[in-house]
């Protein structure tokens, strides 16, 4: 029997996990959606409140199993519940969100604490919806405060654009793994 294999999807609320979890899904997820009782986030009437999972067979028929966080910080008790032991975390942020490379960056220094052997990519959601996002601009500001990993524009909405992401952050997990084996 193998371990289990988990990928966890972090961001803030609205940054799209639940969205980009259904998209990948073998099946429904389970899902603990609650209607949001405010009406600031705009289109957004609904928000995770514990978590999303779902699997996905991998080629040799193993499971993935993916899970989604809930962004809100008084929820931060189910990080570590979730991250713990996962192969890989994908960090979602908002582009039409403020301070996003603040965003990303305390991110991914918050789940690099509570699972130190997973490996990161971040996926840049909603960047159709801001004028003045650039890939690149962002990657270099997150690797001047030490960030260098696979990053990506983001529809969440779209399958093969969340798979991508996914393969581009196992590829350099396990590539990372070669190198490390080397030295």
């Amino acid at each position: 029997m193998s371990d289990l294999i988990k990928l966890a999807f972090v961001g803030d609320m609205g940054a799209g996990k639940t969205t980009a979890i259904r998209a990948i899904s073998d099946r429904e997820p389970i899902s603990t959606e609650m209607p949001i009782s405010h009406a600031a986030l705009g289109e957004k009437t609904h928000t995770t409140v514990a978590m999303d999972y779902s699997t996905i067979e991998l080629d040799d028929g193993e499971l993935l199993h993916v899970y989604g966080v809930p962004g809100q910080r008084y929820l931060d008790f189910m990080w570590p519940l979730v991250c713990e032991g996962a192969v890989g975390i994908v960090v979602l942020v908002a582009a039409d969100g403020a301070d996003m490379v603040g965003q990303a960056d305390a991110m991914l220094r918050e789940f690099a604490r509570i699972a130190p052997d997973a490996a990161f990519a971040v996926g840049v959601t909603r960047a159709d919806l801001s004028d003045d996002f650039a890939l690149l601009e962002f990657r270099d500001a997150l690797g001047r405060r030490g960030h260098r990993l696979p990053m990506a524009r983001l529809d969440a909405r779209d399958a093969a654009q969340v798979e991508t992401l996914i393969r581009m952050l196992l590829s350099y997990r396990y590539a990372e793994a070669k190198v490390n084996a080397v030295a």
